[in-house]
């Protein structure tokens, strides 16, 4: 929108600017729960699930190592041998590679040794308040659920799921100490892990293992590498060193140990809740509103772009917007905002 046709919507100092909601809900949503293997399912169609509601289970090994070229096996003598968790699997050169769990070794065609981890129960939660619609081939269950999503400004495209951990907004020196903390539970977790997150960081949750990443802002390196590793990562407030919006960041850490979905094909996080959580009439809410001193807003003017801030003032065709705790506003002139909520 030109800032001519812009200025039509202002009379004096009121202003009219279009909303940005960054959390929405949903009443009715589909919610697919899939085996990684055929199992058998202990629900069937019409059963009401809560979210540590038992819904299936298969048996598989769930992990395995690949031992690289130049491995040499200890007391290998047939096509598979069992060891148990801390025993010598072999050597490479004069490093001793150890059992990281009980299971069986073999050689594959190609002639590498996979050591897999013994066959294991793995049981399917639901994961949301909801009814089971349907189930199909003994894979997958689909529900029927309530949600919330936040809108994220970027992320990668993958599909991931996991309970939501909630870190503080610490500098990256903590942030490193917490991710050195969790190292025993951080797995298959969905970690939000402050305002910025820097690449290395970002590299060591990938390495632990976390089913996936947010963070209100990070530089493109971060962004880049997750694209290339295939590595959930979402970004709540854009490029660069912005900050998550406070309401926001109440509302994650108001479900922090919930489990979530993350779609990166929908750009958003999505957050199953009790039926008594969705608030009605929100539906209703405009698309547009005045602007008032004291809202969140977006900025989409430099060096500023991204930014997320809170309106000081309101003059004839700008407005003047303070960052965090900064005394200081600066002027941002129409169209350059969003109404953040």
């Amino acid at each position: 929108m030109c800032e001519a046709v812009w200025e039509k919507f202002c009379e004096g100092q009121r202003m009219i600017t279009p909303i940005i909601r960054k959390i929405t809900q949903k009443e009715r949503c589909l919610v697919e729960r899939v085996l990684p293997i055929e199992g058998g399912f202990s629900v069937e169609t019409g059963t009401a699930v809560e979210p540590f509601n038992h819904l299936g289970e298969c048996r598989f090994s769930q992990n395995k190592l690949e031992l690289p070229k130049g491995f040499k096996p200890s007391n290998f003598k047939t096509n598979t041998r069992f060891y148990y968790y801390g025993c010598l699997l072999g050597k490479i050169g004069k490093e001793k590679i150890v059992a990281p769990f009980d299971g069986n070794m073999e050689m594959d065609s190609q002639k590498r040794y996979i050591f897999s981890e013994n066959e294991k129960n793995y049981p399917l939660l639901a994961g949301v308040w909801g009814i089971v619609k349907s189930i199909r081939q003994n894979k997958s269950v689909l529900l029927e659920t309530q949600v919330k999503d936040l809108l994220l400004a970027a992320c990668s495209d993958v599909y991931t799921s996991g309970e939501l951990v909630v870190f503080p907004n610490p500098t990256d020196i903590l942030k490193r100490s917490y991710l050195e903390n969790f190292a025993k539970g951080i797995k298959g977790k969905v970690i939000y892990i402050g305002h910025f997150v820097e690449l290395d960081v970002l590299q060591k949750a990938y390495d632990m293992q976390a089913s996936a990443v947010l963070s209100g802002s990070a530089h493109k390196d971060a962004f880049d590498f997750a694209k290339d590793n295939n590595f959930a990562f979402g970004l709540i407030s854009g490029f660069g060193k912005i900050k998550t919006p406070e309401s926001v960041y109440k509302f994650l850490s108001s479900i922090s140990f919930r489990y979530v979905f993350f779609d990166g094909d929908q750009n958003i996080l999505r957050i199953p809740v009790r039926p008594e959580d969705i608030l009605k009439g929100e539906g209703l809410k405009p698309l547009i509103k005045q602007v008032e001193a004291g809202m969140g807003i977006q900025v989409l003017q430099d060096p500023y772009f991204g930014w997320v801030g809170t309106v000081d003032r309101i003059c004839e065709s700008s407005i003047f917007v303070r960052f965090g705790v900064d005394k200081n506003s600066v002027e941002v002139r129409v169209p350059n905002f969003l109404i953040i909520e």
